[in-house]
């Protein structure tokens, strides 16, 4: 238990002293506090939308101003200029100014024809806020031409107002609140992904540095193999305790921010998610990092070592690419078979969790399932890493890899 301490002891400090723990610790904050910002940067700009109508009927423009003029107070603020003269002077005019063009030409109102033409993405994302106030206004023109008085026309084309809710099993949710949900599940989910997956590659490089200068046969002499393997894990974890702490801080900054800016309240987390959260950081790491300690162990030379690392990297990394389907139906049928595979549990199954009402069973068994795989992960990876970490000149194959796991 002594040497077990030490080992813990020596991986903690002499990592969480160094730079590049530090500098890494940072990029990971500060690449999670953008990951949060996300929404509030696909707001778009908070400059008003300007727009140059060329009007060559000489009807729409003022009645359109006046409708304009009543939208003020909306998610982006709208700035109309009457444009004068010919299209090429309008188009120079439009692009110094960043604005948007609206050519109006036909008959009126029965044969309009228009063209918008916008210089970025925002004014695209925004003509809404123009077009249909335009067909608003082109639609009730056409009906008081039949014969239908104009205030009878502007109530009929008046825009149904829809409320949207979630319904879950306790409560319903309105629009903003499940935003708000959404950025509290995929920080979470980012942070468990994060969390694991570098702190299970500091194992990985701890065990194959002192494999490759030699020191752990100096190390072997005094530590049992398994007491190495196990003061790695405690140590790394705990320095990812303490990275995590710095991730969380920028993770509930950023979550803090985003809902501010976008008017949603803020998510909260229950005790139950809480303490699943933990769950699934602690068995995530302890599967992944025994797995790359067993790894480390059978490489001898660093050119070897992203040969061995990658394709567990990338089974770890899959269900990021499934987050929007798993995001859009929880409960479908790819999001429970992935939150049932063990690799994969911690990062979907809390996603579906967070976002809808999970079967408890499917909780259950997603647990129960990756506490055995960890369990026996973790076993064979003593093995492993037992036989093959005083074993040099090598390399790593699925046979030899066998060879170790009977051995060890």
């Amino acid at each position: 238990m002594r040497n077990l301490w030490l080992v813990t002891r020596r991986e903690f400090l002499s990592r969480i002293r160094s730079g590049a723990f530090i500098f890494s610790t940072l990029i990971m904050m500060v690449a999670l506090l953008g990951a949060t910002l996300i929404p509030v940067l696909m707001q778009g700009s908070s400059e008003p939308l300007k727009v140059i109508v060329l009007d060559r009927t000489g009807k729409v423009y003022p009645p359109l101003e006046d409708a304009v003029a009543r939208l003020r107070g909306g998610s982006r603020n709208v700035s109309l200029m009457l444009g004068e003269g010919d299209e090429e002077r309008i188009m120079a005019e439009a692009r110094a100014q960043n604005a948007a063009v609206l050519i109006i030409e036909g008959t009126y109102p029965g044969g309009l024809h228009a063209r918008y033409l916008y210089t970025s993405m925002g004014d695209l994302s925004d003509a809404h806020l123009v077009l249909e106030l335009l067909q608003q206004h082109v639609r009730a023109a056409r009906l008081n031409e039949r014969g239908l008085p104009p205030e009878v026309a502007v109530e009929v084309l008046q825009p149904l107002t829809i409320e949207t809710r979630q319904l879950t099993a306790r409560e319903e949710r309105t629009a903003n609140e499940f935003m708000g949900s959404i950025f509290l599940a995929m920080g979470a989910v980012m942070s468990v992904y994060l969390i694991t997956v570098i702190n299970s590659q500091f194992v990985f490089q701890g065990v194959l540095e002192e494999k490759v200068s030699r020191v752990v046969e100096v190390m072997a002499a005094a530590v049992r193999p398994t007491e190495m393997m196990v003061g790695k894990i405690l140590g790394l974890g705990l320095l990812g305790v303490v990275q995590y702490a710095g991730m969380m801080a920028a993770w509930l900054a950023g979550n803090i921010l985003s809902a501010r800016a976008m008017d949603v309240p803020v998510g909260s987390i229950t005790p139950q998610v809480a303490l699943l959260i933990m769950a699934f950081i602690v068995l995530s790491y302890a599967m992944s990092s025994s797995v790359l300690a067993a790894l480390g162990a059978t490489v001898s030379r660093m050119e070897d070592s992203q040969t061995v690392v990658s394709p567990v990297l990338l089974l770890m990394m899959l269900p990021m690419f499934f987050i929007t389907p798993v995001m859009s139906a929880p409960n479908g049928t790819l999001a429970t078979v992935l939150s049932l595979v063990p690799i994969w549990t911690p990062t979907v199954m809390l996603l579906r969790v967070m976002l809808a009402e999970v079967p408890a069973v499917q909780v259950v068994i997603s647990l129960a399932v990756l506490v055995a795989t960890t369990g026996l992960l973790a076993w064979a990876s003593g093995r492993i890493y037992r036989a093959a970490l005083l074993t040099f000149g090598t390399r790593p194959t699925l046979k030899q890899l066998w060879q170790y796991l009977r051995t060890g």
